[in-house]
């Protein structure tokens, strides 16, 4: 089986420099996501989206599922849903908020912190993994370097389209 050429490497080619590197970036993140599903899966049994609720769960106070939702990427009810399966486990607990009963507490069972804390560790490693080829200096200058990158705003004349026309 022969390897395909990266689409990064090929828009090194024909297209503008940043492109390409925008490219590597993305195809270097799936890498890591791919590499992160599967230690994650083998080692403790959890989803990426399991992982990322643990890890930004406190280990040692409840937090808000409000709170929780804006560290995350993903919906209300994708989070319930999801904290409904880790409190199955005995992973997390969930309680009403007693300042406010509209609102839950999250909180990490002692099985659930053991679990962030190996998990992280797993994290840490793929990651570790992934940038053996950089000496520290080089890791340096590759953040100095992203952290450059500008946020992204829309085109001018899709910020200045009105989404209530047609």
């Amino acid at each position: 089986m022969t390897e395909t050429t990266p689409v990064s490497s090929i828009l090194r080619q024909i297209a503008p420099i940043k492109i390409a590197t925008w490219r590597l970036a993305m195809e270097k993140h799936q890498d890591f996501m791919a590499q992160f599903e599967i230690a994650f899966r083998e080692r403790h049994n959890l989803t990426l989206n399991e992982f990322d609720t643990l890890i930004n769960t406190p280990p040692d106070e409840p937090i808000r599922q409000r709170d929780l939702l804006q560290s995350m990427v993903l919906s209300r009810s994708a989070l319930s849903r999801l904290l409904r399966r880790l409190e199955a486990r005995r992973i997390v607990t969930q309680s009403p908020d007693p300042e406010d009963q509209r609102g839950v507490l999250v909180e990490l069972t002692e099985a659930g912190r053991k679990l962030r804390e190996e998990a992280a560790e797993t994290n840490a490693e793929v990651i570790l993994a992934g940038f053996a080829g950089l000496t520290d200096a080089e890791a340096e200058t590759v953040f100095d370097l992203v952290s450059k990158v500008r946020p992204v705003q829309p085109p001018q004349h899709l910020a200045e389209a009105d989404p209530g026309t047609d």
